[in-house]
């Protein structure tokens, strides 16, 4: 079992050197671009020499990303992490204010980026300037043949910023251990769907469509490379459809307005748009069952999955095709322990973070003095193991009477009326209030299925107040609504 980066380089150099690694749109060239396993691997080596030559030793060093998705920024995260430095992947979808704290938080030695930042905000290179850096900058050195494993597997590797829904985002520390740790729950899953279907998934592409920060997009890029799979990179989603068009992929990771999507072509007949995609993992959020379903009934394998950034992705997998247990991520996997506490899941072993960068109290808050990891989310476990995700305990409303009403629930109440887009449900002057975002002329529906939702619920949990938004609702920079 591969248990390193550097080991994955060594992969890449004997036993996958001639496979594909990846792929992406050339937008000069108008067509498609691809690198095998052996030009990756030269390119890693390529971008330690550019380290080693401009910084010396790195050893424990900061280096930032601040780019969408290509090739060049694959190789910069994980050149950093293979010199022995800490790669530090930003969201290009923050602003300014966000962008310079975390980057005054990491005092990264350089900014690697691609100019889509700094051209929005100038304050970037006015701050920066002189530490900013083009992302192919490596590609003028020649490959360092002297790469060696990093010292320690366990020293600090990435630092993942959280998509900070309810205030500063904290910078997640993770290892090479952490990482390699969870990849059973990203490899062992395509078992059952070889089980259940009798697919080749060894010959299986996927096409990346989720930002490089986001730890989906991380661990699916070291997973498939210990395998030898090819990766197809969408660096923005409102070329989504060219993209998927132009390199066949079997898989994806999708996120609630892509399934969406894709769901109203395959509705619609038009599945010829999504080139042989076939099998959908949904994680980090609650979709409609109904629409799973209508999926499965047309051929699509769909896999749940829960975890989180602060446990590499780790945590459990829904790969039953059964309609009963389509509200569930399934079973937890072997990499970690697990217990609810007041119904608060909580997680434990190899997969979990360091903590949070330069914030021991919000570590010790997550981290409990046994190694528990507290993760906020709470759940319910059936009779079978299959696990139940019911809210999380920061937006749990707690009211006068003493009752518990998880907003979650409500929103997924909300979500099956066809004229709401979006919603939040929130406390408001100690009331349950939904935000609805919907058409104008569809605010009178929407006040109509509130009041028959209601007359179901108990009283506690009934939605007093309404509030209507004819725009989308504030979302973070990976897709999450807002809580304000």
């Amino acid at each position: 079992m591969i248990t390193s980066l550097y080991q994955s380089l060594c992969n890449m150099e004997t036993n996958i050197a001639d496979r594909v690694a990846l792929r992406w749109y050339d937008e000069e060239k108008q067509g498609v671009a691809e690198v095998h396993y052996a030009q990756y691997a030269q390119d890693l080596r390529r971008f330690v020499a550019f380290l080693r030559a401009e910084y010396g030793d790195v050893r424990g060093k900061r280096v930032a990303i601040l780019a969408r998705n290509s090739y060049q920024y694959v190789i910069c995260m994980y050149g950093t992490v293979i010199a022995g430095g800490v790669a530090v992947p930003l969201n290009l979808g923050k602003d300014w204010d966000a962008i310079s704290y975390e980057l005054g938080l990491t005092e990264p030695v350089c900014i690697l980026q691609d100019g889509e930042f700094a051209e929005r905000e100038p304050a970037l290179a006015e701050t920066y300037g002189s530490i900013l850096k083009p992302m192919d900058a490596f590609s003028a050195y020649e490959p360092a043949e002297d790469v060696t494993e990093v010292e320690d597997l366990s020293a600090l590797a990435f630092i993942m910023f959280t998509s900070g829904t309810t205030g500063r985002s904290k910078g997640v520390m993770l290892s090479q251990k952490n990482l390699f740790s969870a990849m059973p729950a990203f490899l062992d899953p395509f078992d059952d769907v070889k089980k259940y279907t009798g697919w080749n998934t060894d010959e299986f592409s996927s096409l990346s469509a989720l930002p490089m920060f986001h730890i989906s997009a991380m661990t699916s890029l070291v997973s498939w490379s210990i395998t030898g799979h090819s990766i197809n990179l969408c660096n923005n989603l409102k070329y989504f459809y060219r993209d998927l068009g132009a390199m066949h992929s079997e898989v994806m990771a999708v996120v609630p307005v892509l399934l969406k999507s894709i769901y109203h072509d395959v509705m619609k007949g038009k599945r010829e748009r999504l080139n042989g995609l076939r099998l959908l993992t949904c994680g980090a959020a609650m979709f409609d069952p109904a629409v799973l379903q209508d999926l499965m009934d047309r051929g699509f394998f769909i896999a749940q999955m829960y975890g989180l950034t602060e446990t590499c992705g780790d945590g459990a997998w829904n790969s039953s095709q059964e309609e009963k247990y389509l509200t569930s991520v399934g079973h937890v996997d072997d990499s970690c322990q697990y217990k609810l506490e007041d119904g608060e899941l909580c997680m434990r072993g190899d997969p979990v973070m360091l903590g949070y960068y330069k914030d021991p109290e919000a570590t010790a808050e997550a981290i409990d003095k046994d190694g528990w990891l507290h993760t906020g989310d709470l759940a319910r476990v059936d009779e079978e193991g299959y696990y139940y995700m019911t809210g999380r305990k920061k937006n749990l409303i707690i009211l006068d009477s003493g009752e518990n009403v998880s907003p979650e629930e409500l929103e997924s109440l909300l979500a099956k009326c066809p004229a709401v887009k979006e919603c939040v449900v929130k406390e408001k002057g100690k009331k349950i209030c939904a935000v609805i975002y919907c058409e104008e002329a569809k605010q009178e529906e929407v006040r109509e299925y509130i009041t028959a939702t209601n007359r179901t619920l108990p009283l506690y949990q009934r939605m007093s107040a309404v509030e209507f938004s004819t725009e989308p609702l504030p979302r973070t920079g990976t897709g999450k609504l807002l809580r304000k």
